[in-house]
């Protein structure tokens, strides 16, 4: 993060200075998009959007439906239990093995 040591003229310094120490704090969870972009890597999230269009909207967006947040997120993390292979266990843990 060498451009952080770059001199910046500014009028609001200490605004600035929080800026560079929030970059400096979360320098590994900052995501290098330059560098993914050179390795072949997806730099966009229209793949994820895709993902949760066709495997949760599809069954939100039926005729008649109507969902409200928490019905949503409950119907979501079901599916993401059905499709991580975790349904037996999840439900029925002492079946599972």
């Amino acid at each position: 993060m060498c451009y952080l040591n770059t001199h910046i003229d500014t009028r609001r310094a200490d605004k600035l200075a929080e800026l560079s120490g929030y970059l400096e704090k979360h320098q590994s969870e900052i995501v290098n998009y330059e560098q993914r972009h050179k390795v072949g890597k997806s730099i966009g999230s229209g793949r994820m959007e895709k993902a949760v269009d066709s495997v949760i909207g599809q069954r939100q967006k039926r005729k008649g439906s109507s969902w409200r947040p928490l019905g949503s997120r409950a119907l979501a993390v079901l599916k993401v239990v059905e499709l991580n292979g975790l349904w037996q266990q999840t439900w029925f843990p002492e079946q599972a093995n």
